[in-house]
């Protein structure tokens, strides 16, 4: 598994994201990182039970905390990974612009997505493609 934590801009904001998760351990570790976030044990077993299939993702955040947690399974290819990612990051967007009450359909929204997107590359692209790097 490969984990990667980043602040956002201007923002008050802490994302932390976990890539590429497949054992046992890896979903205990989801569970700790969901329940020290603030979710609730119903749904962090639940977001355990998604993330044991493949090409699934789960994304949590704590609006009072200025939190998102971001997981992404495992996947069947490339492909897969980097549609996981994408819906993901798309959710991260969403929940910080309610929190900021950013129109999600304006540009505001868009650099924020954008944002999230570069910060997100470095990892993302390991996991997507290891024999690239």
């Amino acid at each position: 598994m490969v984990r990667q934590g980043f602040s956002v801009g201007s923002r008050d904001w802490y994302v932390m994201c976990y890539y590429d998760i497949r054992t046992d351990s890896d979903l205990d570790e989801v569970h700790d990182a969901l329940i020290a976030g603030g979710c609730a044990d119903i749904m962090a077993r639940e977001a355990i039970r998604v993330l044991s299939g493949w090409n699934k993702g789960y994304t949590f955040s704590n609006l009072k905390d200025h939190l998102s947690l971001v997981f992404i399974g495992k996947a069947v290819d490339a492909e897969q990974m980097y549609d996981s990612i994408q819906h993901e990051l798309k959710h991260v967007t969403e929940h910080i612009s309610d929190a900021y009450g950013v129109d999600p359909k304006g540009e505001e929204s868009a650099y924020l997505q954008g944002e999230l997107g570069r910060k997100m590359f470095p990892a993302a692209a390991y996991v997507i493609c290891p024999h690239c790097n």
